[in-house]
């Protein structure tokens, strides 16, 4: 019940949210606050038209190209592992895990039960659930250092540029050292088999009551961390190319302003604004998505976030501000693609049974 009431919570304060951000736009169009939210509906829309057909296809492409990308990396960790699933099979499983992802707090983590669960069934028992289990962490994994990549590309040109405060810049900096040292940490325990996880659990069996659980979980824990040791060891050809492939779709991923304020706005960002842009936007997924796919909250930091960094025009290439309007369409034409692939995930998911609509009791 209490997980159900916060979820809606979450969902009402994002709505409300990015309602008033509509009314906001709208405040001069009307006398109320329905005609000042149907004019900034409006104004978004027009913002979103003037991409044309072209660049709407063109952000599109590169939205789906980023979950294929995604997907295929995971799928050459899986043939590497003697996983012998379909190509669809894997697209299916990593559009669920992107759904639920999606709609969960964190932007980064939340589909993979899902994703190991529709790959378990589609084998059909003949591999292991924890070398399943194994793929899906060596993806996260090098899916983190692609992401980590980018991201000190951006720390790089914001200490070079001195473009924001030294506040903010200080506090990227510092999240960046601590996820990096996290990310070191487990790619130390992985690719050196170090068994940190197996030994922790062994530790805790030594001393705590729950002697049975504690030696199951150190069992299937070491399986895991074995088999991730495998891809570095056996496979390092396979787990080189599966970064190559999310290397790619963090280029898209990276990628995706551009593509917007180039057929909206016929404008385009410096290399070093993209890069802090792109940072700024992962701390914005990491720490605030506190709504269902980041409603209200997406559309509010890509307002903040673009304020910070002026495009370049190509046609007089003069620097000039990306308009208010202009960012929260950025936001809202990535949701508009990206909802009917939530949709068609969870869809899936119902299907096969994963996730069950709540009946009601008459």
């Amino acid at each position: 019940m209490g997980r159900h009431l916060f979820a809606f919570g979450s969902a009402l304060l994002g709505i409300g949210i990015l309602c008033g951000v509509l009314v906001y736009l709208g405040w001069e169009s009307g006398s109320d606050l329905g005609a000042r939210f149907v004019a900034g509906v409006g104004i978004v829309i027009r913002q979103i038209e003037m991409l044309g057909l072209w660049g709407f296809l063109s952000l599109a492409g590169v939205i789906l190209a980023t979950l294929l990308c995604w997907s295929l990396s995971w799928w050459i960790i899986l043939r590497a592992y003697g996983v012998r699933v379909g190509w669809w099979a894997t697209w299916r499983a990593r559009v669920c895990g992107f759904a639920i992802t999606y709609l969960t707090p964190s932007m980064y983590l939340g589909g993979e039960p899902a994703s190991v669960y529709l790959i378990a069934r589609e084998t059909g028992g003949a591999s292991p659930a924890t070398r399943i289990v194994a793929t899906i962490l060596v993806a996260k994994l090098l899916e983190g250092l692609c992401l980590l990549a980018f991201i000190y590309l951006g720390v790089y040109y914001a200490l070079a540029t001195k473009l924001l405060p030294l506040d903010d810049t200080g506090a990227i900096v510092t999240g960046m050292v601590l996820f990096g040292a996290f990310l070191a940490l487990l790619l130390i325990n992985l690719a050196g088999h170090r068994l940190w996880g197996t030994r922790l659990l062994g530790w805790l069996r030594d001393r705590l009551p729950w002697k049975r659980a504690l030696s199951i979980a150190e069992s299937k824990v070491r399986e895991v961390e074995e088999d991730v040791f495998i891809a570095f060891k056996e496979h390092g050809r396979a787990t080189l190319l599966a970064f190559v492939c999310n290397l790619c779709a963090t280029f898209f991923v990276f990628v995706r302003p551009q593509v917007f304020f180039l057929f909206a706005l016929r404008a385009f960002f410096p290399v070093s604004h993209l890069a802090m842009i792109y940072t700024l936007f992962i701390f914005l997924g990491a720490f605030f998505w506190v709504t269902p796919g980041g409603t209200g909250i997406f559309e509010v930091g890509s307002w903040g976030i673009f304020s910070l960094f002026p495009l370049i025009s190509l046609v007089t290439r003069a620097p000039i501000p990306v308009p208010q309007e202009s960012a929260i369409a950025f936001a809202l034409a990535l949701k508009t693609i990206e909802f009917p692939l939530v949709g068609l995930g969870l869809f899936y998911l119902i299907r096969v049974g994963f996730l069950k609509i709540p009946t009601t009791r008459l």
